[in-house]
């Protein structure tokens, strides 16, 4: 039968389901009151609760646990606790060099690098301890091995064995060359680009008076071993980095991930050594390893470094590391030991920063003395009380928040700021002191509000020392913090007495940094530990003082505080990007202190016996019956009297450590054992024997006290234990106590031998990246979970060279390889080689265009993994703060621009750390994962932590009887029904049970699964008789959505695949310099290989789990029958619904039953609910077992893709599709499915792979891996894509002429028809997610699919090479008919089906690959809501029935525009097949798109009256001018075309009409050479129109100059009527030349019109010429008396008005005469409108005399203006020779000067007379010049070049006649100045004398 459900009809509706319930557990872990460490401070006072803040013993028995009291409560709950492991003692030479020491001893832990550090006097010894060593008691009392960790495996139910061989000890050392004793030891991360990548970590070592950094560099053996391995040497090599100290020791030091280096000074200041070094880092492909290719690619995408195509420089040896000398610094510090000369000069720079003062960059370069007076005289308050803390003992650094905390030995702890507000949140920038806190006032004043029961102090106190005091559970809280107001009175007492009897006591001022710690008393703090992101939002500190009280603290402002909290794990910053987070987490002006925690009360026996937990006396009214049990916070009641010793003055707690939930105390029994330095038997922790020898004392040490957090429902007598888990919540922090050192060793002493606690560090492995990712998820906010699918990222490609291909060719695209000067340089070639070859990561690369010299790889996948410590790279990440509520960014994919990848928040990319319950990350913690390290002089000291889950496993191994076994019951009691079932179902899931261990945590989940029920909350609605019932779901479902979400947490909300767009490289090398390569886009995934498979094996463990256990609800749907070979669904016959599943169906059943029984009652019976309660659980379960089996395939997928991408014979996978979206929505939403179905389609539909052998080998693996473990994304249109495009390429490797390639491309063409079928998605068609636009075009929408790799498209492409036009119609037409196009008819004889895939359930074929059959309400309102988001909307099925039609149109265009027989053939097909059609619709889409690809003549060659109409409707007159002339009718056309260039009532600028014009002149002009019949038109006619159109064109050309002029001019003055027309219309010539040109001074404009229309007015051309002379010149200023005569003579005959100024320009406004200025532009102007107007039949308008005679005088009068004797160079002459006016005429205009007397300015006096053959010599010399000049003899076949008409005058005019006519008369003139007549008589004799020689 039909429904609606949508659980049926929408196949994601189930995983939406599930997901809902997955996020709801994922916050609730988050919200869990045990999460935040803050949220445990919240203290409830019910009175079930009543065990708040307390203590209780671990419920393991035995030695090392505290007992409870008798008869005070229930059995004690299950809990973790710590085991001693055993002990490795100090190596040998380090016990020898302690005993030995002079001065002072002292050590401690380098965790992170698993280093023990050890200082005797001025030497450091280095020691690497290898954390799975174990070493047996050696004879000695040094070495103990508990027996708890005898077990035989790391297995869940016993402790894991450690091997009993000891391994090489790796030692090292280092002397202080000045003999000076170290004070402090640091251990930070090198920076980047200084060291060798084989140093890791630096050690910076201090001195009284200096400080050194040293390198401490791991040499490996030569077979390649990692550089984390135990195989390795330590090398400690000092540097040049030396630091002097001024005088100020450096008591402590602290590093950065970054390589920065912090240090507390004696005096308080906090210090940074700065350090600089190395070369510039500049990377060269060529002769890199691939992991440095990756490596520097990498870098190079994030900005660091450069990425250089030039060849690398030889280099030898650099990697080598030699022993001893400067070079071996020298390649420690800068890299290779043979650097190139071409690399920059190595900077060698170190210096100390104060940043505890206003100018920190002053006072780094004045003298420390100097400095320290200024900063007390000038600094602030702030600063002054940071002061008053004395020395810096320690230094904590929180990167995450980016605030770096230090502590004064007087307990003032101070926190600075690492960022600048200023600088962009710049991070490496100077810390800024932001707040102070003298911890012990601040605690006074906190403990005697809480002995006063009050919350706020009587007056507030304005001191900025004191911090902000809250109390965040209340009063309650704080009182059971400290043992109650009593607890908090003893507190101050002690401190009163050790106050009083400080002062009787003045102790000597030590260097020791350990000795100045554990000076403090009861309220001093010894240490600061961080409290990280993933133990609470809040607060950020915690302090240990001396009596082992925990200050509680915080630096952020109580703003932020309090919406951390209010979210319960959902806090929204407000503002995305990690800046934005960093900017909320910044450190306020006041610290706040929020909670005190006091220790068990303890005190020791005499002697060295025992340690005793006692209750405080004000807290035994606690101990009644029902309380729960528990110690109460408090101290010990030892009183301090004032005889009181030194030694005893000291407090209780030596060393301890806080982090990760564990807390431990070092705790003093022996006090005397502190006073190392001044113990007269010996020095440290070794007494003097009868021989004098030094011997340790075995049994002296301090006691371990362990407390580990409880979340156990510790239930009273009278609770009603339901079973549900409700009494869980217990509220502040309880706490469980151990003594793990009691009972080792046959002693009941807890105390670990060796002395005094150096140091306390939890084990530093290696943490594994499933835990890293599973602590930094913290659960999106709704608002956050609206984001939508980012845009996909579509990589641009190589651009194809369009290339006529040969008859018979292929037509496919082409990109042509390197020729000639295309070669690349070798570097170049070395990266395209290493990318190709795919190495590592799997890259290919394909052809290098010459063109364009890009590589055309699209995706790079990185050897960087979002699992990584560093996460995804920051080139992905938004820059800049948006609004986190503002979700994405406006990311838009153009053709037209470089596509980009969209830019991720940095809260989806990297998300913060969520404090979560202990709880939820057991499964994550194997056996022996968890341990203690503890130091002291007698060795190292292994504890191990067994976990809740492990205490587990060990009762269920040990149970006869699983159901009925108390202890198993006692964890589901006391952590809850549902916790106890995630427990075994992680035990079941884990890799380290055995099958017993499974059968047993599965027994035990089932066993107290309970049942499902309907709990009746309300009446109901009356309509359905269910709405008063809430559906209460089994502890077994409970506990399995619990312990699903922790295994989808690490990946669930995180993004899968980031995508950066490539990056430009350019070629340094001199002649390829202007080269450019493309970097492929960078592909970043979350998981790598060895994660991905953690993260899956226990998903397919609990999916094979579900499959054996749930057989009736995973094999069917619940409620349905599944049809054979059906994707649709029947309902299940069921008698009570009637048949009917839906809630709507169930109350009309229910409705007419009780119609026709009428005694039947209205409520529902107890079977009805039970069987609703149970059909509701069915469904629930089987909704999460396809989220399961979803995420393990999702998970496969990753896994088979990127193996895919890595294999040379299978083409790219476009990461790009998948860019940004999160596992979530790939696995759960229906975008997310299409695009993978994208990803798929076209990873088996790439046509670019020419290795056919390996694609059918690989592809075959493939696709059969795909269709086996990931059907559920592997469709059934991938598999059949692939079949057709495997056989269309197995018949392209056959010859053209074989039957068996027919025979294979029909084969494809039937799988491509079948496959065409299933493809019903229009994002995969379309190729690409795109915008909503009307206006986009059929060749948009192609080239879209085509470039997104559409499977149609390709389907298309590969039938095109088969030359299968029919093939091609098919597919294309049988897709459309998906999305609405005509219904294509099914011929199962052409059309071939799919084999069905082993394994899968019957109700899994098809999931997901359909189309929903009624879209739901809720999937709707979602993508609503998301297209309002996100910046693309997805294709629907109009989009993709225009991409159908497209493709067909696309390769019709592309044949027709590439030519050839095969081609043109193919086209004519497909076109006359389009063209036959009779849908006009279809017929109309074809003309618009032949007319969008330009392919008009194709469109145009089509004679049809229907083309005719539709070209007319277009209204497009160029159309149809073309129509015209394509089919001859040439006087149609030029109809058109006249008509539309005279038409004044259309509005056409001025420009087309005269395109119009000219083409109306073609028109007809053909038409009078070709006539044809039908157009009945005259020649002469055709001869008139062709004569006045040319006339048109001519005016119209001036009317063009015109307007340019017009508007570019700011003062014509012309009103907007005549701009309109000057336009937009075809002036007539009177009305430009009345209207516009004289108007407006156009006198070039007049004058052409004059040269147009034949119009010879002399008076007018005369006073054109002269006014645009002035209009260079003039307005101007002279101090000649002649220019001034002469240029006043000049402007009377134009109509300019400029003024001439004789004498001084004052004001400098006028530009001078005599500066020659307009010379060039007079000349310009002059020849240009010269040669536009002489030779063109109207020679008038360019009077020669006239313009000759006025440029000589111009000459003149600047010549005589300069008082020069005669400008050089000849320019008027010269003028008119350009413009083309031959020599014969210029030399005769000046001979009819000479004889007119014409043309002399400034006097007509003998000499002047001269002048004349001066012009005339001037012109034969340029004449004769230009004639011999090598360019103008190489135009020997141009009868206007100079040396023809020299030739011609000179026969036929008889110049040389003329010049000794001219020699002759200037004979005469010898008299008048024989100088100047003298040297132009030699002149033209050597004119005469070249002319005879080469012309006569």
């Amino acid at each position: 039968m039909t429904t609606t459900d949508p659980y049926v009809t929408d196949h994601f509706h189930p995983l939406r389901l599930a997901s809902s319930e997955i996020l709801s557990a994922l916050r609730d872990d988050e919200s869990s009151p045990h999460g935040d460490l803050y949220r445990r401070l919240v203290c409830s006072t019910t009175t079930n609760t009543t065990d708040a803040s307390r203590y209780h013993s671990s419920a393991e028995g035995g030695e090392g646990k505290i007992k409870p009291a008798t008869g005070l409560g229930p059995s004690v709950p299950p809990s973790n606790h710590f085991l001693y492991s055993h002990s490795v003692p100090l190596p040998p030479p380090i016990d020898a060099a302690m005993q030995s020491a002079e001065v002072s001893s002292f050590m401690g832990l380098f965790a992170e690098a698993n280093l023990v550090w050890v200082v005797c006097d001025r030497v450091l010894f280095l020691w690497r301890h290898a954390s799975s060593c174990a070493v047996s008691d050696d004879g000695g009392g040094r070495g103990y091995e508990s027996d708890a960790a005898a077990g035989s495996a790391a297995s869940w139910g016993g402790v894991p064995s450690l091997p009993r061989q000891v391994l090489a000890e790796d030692l090292c050392s280092f002397s202080v060359p000045s003999g000076q004793c170290i004070v402090g030891v640091g251990l930070v991360r090198p920076k980047r680009g200084v060291f060798k990548k084989s140093v890791q970590w630096c050690i910076i070592v201090s001195t009284l008076a200096e400080v050194i950094l040293c390198a401490l560099d791991r040499q490996h053996p030569t077979n390649g071993t990692d550089v984390d391995t135990y195989t390795s040497m330590l090398r400690l090599v000092p540097t040049r980095f030396i630091i002097p100290t001024d005088s100020v020791p450096m008591m402590t030091i602290k590093g950065t991930k970054s390589g920065r280096i912090f240090m507390g000074g004696y005096d308080g200041c906090l210090y940074e050594m700065c350090y600089e070094g190395g070369l510039e880092r500049r990377f060269t492909v060529a002769s890199s390893s691939p992991e440095e290719v990756e490596e520097a690619i990498d870098n190079y995408f994030d900005g660091d470094g450069e990425l250089i195509l030039d060849p690398p420089f030889s280099t030898s040896g650099g990697g080598a590391l030699l022993s001893g000398g400067k070079r071996v610094l020298s390649a420690l510090t800068f890299g290779s030991l043979d650097t190139d000369v071409r690399d920059h000069c190595r900077r060698r720079k170190c210096r100390k920063i104060n940043h505890s003062c206003v100018s920190a960059g002053i006072v780094s370069v004045v003298p420390g003395v100097v400095a320290r007076a200024a900063v007390s005289m000038f600094g602030s308050s702030m600063e002054a009380a940071a002061r008053k803390g004395g020395p810096i003992v320690s230094l904590v650094l929180d990167e995450e928040r980016l605030c770096l905390y230090t502590l004064g030995a007087n307990g003032v702890i101070c926190a600075y700021d690492m960022i600048d507000a200023t600088k962009s949140m710049e991070i490496n920038s100077s810390p800024r002191l932001a707040c102070v806190l003298d911890s012990v006032e601040t605690a006074k004043l906190y403990l005697e509000l809480v002995s006063r029961g009050r919350m706020l102090p009587r007056v507030p106190s304005q001191s900025i020392e004191l911090g902000t005091i809250t109390f965040p559970g209340g009063i309650a809280s704080a009182q059971a913090g400290v043992g109650g107001m009593e607890g908090a009175r003893d507190i101050l007492k002690r401190h009163d007495q050790e106050t009083n009897t400080a002062k009787q006591y003045v102790s000597p001022k030590k260097l020791d940094p350990h000795e100045l710690s554990n000076c403090a008393g009861i309220l001093h703090p010894v240490s600061i530990h961080l409290v990280s992101g993933i133990e609470s939002k809040s607060l950020t500190l915690v302090a240990v003082t001396g009596g082992g009280l925990r200050y509680y603290l915080s630096s952020l402002s109580s703003s932020y505080m309090s919406s951390a909290q209010a979210s319960q794990g959902r806090f929204d910053y407000g503002v995305s990007g990690n800046g934005s987070h960093v900017a909320q987490t910044r450190p306020s002006r006041k610290m706040t202190f929020c909670h005190i925690r006091a220790p068990p009360p303890y005190t020791s026996n005499a002697g060295n016996d025992g340690l005793k937990i006692e209750v405080a006396p004000s807290a035994m009214y606690l101990f009644n019956p029902g309380s729960g049990g528990g110690i109460p916070p408090g101290i010990h009641n030892t009183q301090i009297s004032r005889g009181a010793t030194s030694a005893s003055r000291k407090g209780d707690v030596v060393k301890s450590y806080c982090g990760k939930d564990i807390f431990v105390l070092a705790v003093d029994l022996e006090k005397k054992n502190y006073d190392r330095t001044n113990d007269n038997n010996g020095r440290g922790f070794f007494s003097m024997d009868s021989e004098g020898s030094k011997t340790p004392k075995p049994f002296s040490g301090n006691a371990v006290i362990v407390a580990l957090p409880d979340s156990a429902a510790r239930m009273s007598d009278n609770t009603n234990n339901t079973g549900d888990g409700s009494g869980t919540s217990s509220g502040g922090i309880s706490e469980i106590v151990i003594l793990p050192m009691s009972g080792v060793g046959g002693t009941n002493s807890p105390v670990l031998p060796g002395g005094t606690t150096f140091d306390i560090s939890s084990q530093a492995n290696r943490q594994s990246s499933v835990v890293r990712l599973f602590m930094h998820s913290e659960t999106p906010s709704d608002v956050e979970l609206q984001i939508g699918l980012m845009p996909s990222f579509i990589p641009p490609k190589v651009k194809a060279k369009k290339i006529n291909l040969s008859p018979g060719a292929s037509s496919a695209i082409a990109v042509p390889t390197g020729q000639g000067r295309g070669v690349i340089s070798a570097a170049l070639t070395a990266l395209s080689n290493y990318l190709r070859s795919g190495q590592g990561s799997g890259c290919m690369v394909g052809t290098v265009s010459a063109d364009s010299l890009r590589l055309s790889a699209t995706f790079r996948v990185s050897r960087r993994h979002g699992c990584d410590v560093i996460g995804f790279s920051r080139s992905s990440a938004e820059v800049g703060l948006s609004s986190r509520k503002g979700v994405a960014s406006n990311t838009t994919l153009s053709r037209n621009s470089s596509p980009k990848s969209a830019k991720l928040p940095s809260w989806l990319m990297t998300p913060a750390a969520a404090p979560m319950n202990f709880q939820s990350s057991m499964h994550l913690m194997p056996p022996g994962s968890e341990s203690l390290l503890v130091l002291n002089a007698g060795g190292l000291h292994y504890f191990t932590n067994s976990s809740l889950l492990n205490n587990l496993a060990s009762v269920l191994l040990r149970a006869s009887n699983v159901a009925k076994d108390d202890a198993v019951r006692n964890f589901f009691t006391s952590y809850g029904y549902a916790e106890g079932c995630a427990m075994c179902f992680a035990l079941t899931t884990s890799s380290s049970s055995n099958s017993s261990l499974r059968s047993k945590a599965e027994q035990a989940a089932l066993t107290h699964a309970h049942l499902p029920s309907m709990t009746l909350i309300g009446p109901g609605d009356g309509n359905d008789s269910l709405s008063g019932y809430k559906f209460q779901p089994s502890s077994l479902y409970e506990g399995l959505v619990r312990f699903s979400s922790r295994l989808l947490r690490p990946f669930w909300y995180k993004v899968a695949v980031v995508v950066t767009e490539g990056r430009p490289i350019q070629s340094t090398t001199s002649i390829y310099s202007n080269y450019f390569t493309t970097v492929p886009a960078k592909v970043e995934l979350l998981l790598d290989d060895i994660t991905l498979d953690e993260i899956r094996r226990p998903l397919l463990l609990l999916q094979a789990l579900m499959k054996k256990t749930f057989v009736r609800v995973v094999h069917s749907v619940p409620g349905f029958t599944s049809k054979s070979h059906t994707d649709s669904m029947d309902v299940d016959d069921d008698i009570t619904a009637g048949g009917c599943i839906t809630r709507a169906l169930q109350n009309q059943s229910r409705a007419a039953r009780r119609v026709n029984n009428p005694n039947q009652s209205h409520s529902l019976s107890p079977d009805e609910l039970r069987k609703e309660a149970c059909q509701q659980e069915d469904r629930n379960i089987h909704s999460l077992y396809r989220l399961w089996s979803r995420s393990v395939q999702m998970l496969n997928l990753i896994s088979c893709l990127k193996r895919a991408h890595s294999s040379p014979a299978l083409p790219d996978v476009q990461w790009g599709l998948l860019h940004g979206l999160t596992f979530c929505q790939l696995i759960t939403t229906r975008e997310g499915q299409q695009r993978i179905e994208t990803l798929l389609n076209t990873l088996f539909s790439q046509s670019e792979n020419n290795l056919l052998s390996g694609l059918s080998t690989e592809g075959d693996n493939l696709a059969d891996t795909l269709s086996r473990q990931c059907y559920l994304f592997f469709s059934s249109a991938s598999r059949l894509t692939y079949l057709g495009f495997k056989f269309a390429r197995d018949a392209l490797a056959r010859s053209p002429v074989s039957s068996q390639r027919n025979l294979l491309a029909n084969k494809a063409a039937s799988y491509l028809r079948a496959a065409a079928r299933h493809w019903h998605d229009p994002a995969s068609i379309v190729g690409r997610l795109l915008t909503k636009n009307a206006s986009r075009s059929w060749e948009d929408i192609a080239m879209s699919a085509i470039d997104g790799e559409s499977p149609l498209a390709l389907a298309a492409d590969e039938l095109m090479k088969l030359e299968n036009a029919e093939g091609l119609v098919d597919v294309c037409l049988i897709c459309a008919s998906n999305f609405g196009g005509a219904t294509v008819r099914r011929d199962d004889s052409k059309e071939l089906g799919e084999t069905p895939v082993e394994g899968m359930f019957d109700w899994e074929r098809g999931l997901y690959h359909q189309p929903p059959s009624v879209e739901p309400e809720d999937m709707a309102d979602t993508q609503s809501s998301t297209q309002s988001i996100i910046s693309e909307i997805q294709a629907n099925s109009s989009d993709a029935l225009k991409a159908c039609h497209s493709i067909l149109f696309f390769y019709i265009s592309k044949l027709l525009g590439e030519g050839g027989i095969v081609n043109q053939r193919l086209a004519d097909g497909l076109v006359a097949a389009c063209a036959s059609s009779t849908d006009v619709k279809f017929l109309r889409s074809l003309y618009d798109q032949l007319l969008a690809t330009h392919n008009v003549d194709t469109l145009l060659r089509i004679d049809s009256s229907t083309l005719e109409d539709w070209l007319k409707e277009k209204n497009d007159v160029n159309l149809v001018w073309k129509y015209y002339s394509f089919h001859g009718r040439n006087v149609l056309a030029g109809d058109e075309m006249w008509k539309m260039a005279l038409d004044k009532t259309e509005k056409t600028p001025l420009v087309q009409r005269i395109e119009c014009l000219t083409r109306a002149s073609n028109s007809y002009s053909a038409a009078l050479q070709a006539p044809v019949a039908s157009e009945q038109v005259s020649v002469q006619d055709l001869q008139d129109r062709i004569i006045q159109i040319t006339e048109q064109l001519d005016v119209a050309a001036i009317q063009q100059r015109v307007l340019a002029i017009a508007e570019q001019s700011e003062n014509t003055h012309l009103d907007s009527a005549k701009m309109d027309a000057l336009s937009f219309s075809l002036v007539n010539v009177s009305d430009l030349y009345n209207e516009y040109a004289g108007p407006l001074n156009l006198f070039d404009i007049c004058l052409l019109l004059m040269e147009t229309c034949r119009q010879n007015n002399p008076l007018a051309i005369k006073t054109l010429w002269k006014s645009i002379m002035c209009e260079e010149i003039l307005p101007c200023v002279t101090n000649s008396q002649v220019a001034f005569e002469y240029l006043n003579e000049l402007k009377d005959s134009s109509i300019v008005e400029e003024d001439i100024i004789l004498g001084e320009n004052n004001d400098n406004t006028l530009h001078q005469f005599e500066n020659g200025s307009w010379v060039s532009r007079l000349i310009a102007r002059v020849t240009e409108l010269g040669k536009n107007l002489y030779g063109k039949g109207a020679d008038y308008t360019f009077p020669l005399d006239l313009l000759l005679e006025t440029l000589e005088g111009l000459r003149q009068a600047y010549t005589h203006a300069r008082n020069a004797e005669e400008v050089a160079h000849p320019w008027p002459a010269k003028v008119m020779l350009d413009v083309g006016v031959p020599y014969l005429a210029v030399l005769e205009a000046y001979e009819a000067f000479r004889l007119q007397g014409r043309g002399i300015v400034g006097g007509d006096d003998s000499t002047a007379w001269i002048q004349y053959f001066v012009w005339m010599s001037e012109l034969l010399e340029m004449w004769v010049a230009t004639a011999l000049s090598d360019s103008d003899l190489s135009r020997n076949g141009n009868t206007n070049n100079a040396s023809y008409q020299l030739l011609r005058a000179v026969n036929q005019g008889g110049l040389l006649l003329h010049i000794d006519s001219l020699k002759s008369v200037l004979e005469g003139m010898l008299e008048i100045d024989s100088e100047l007549a003298e040297r132009v008589h030699y002149r033209l004799t050597d004119v005469q004398d070249a002319i005879g020689r080469n012309f006569c």
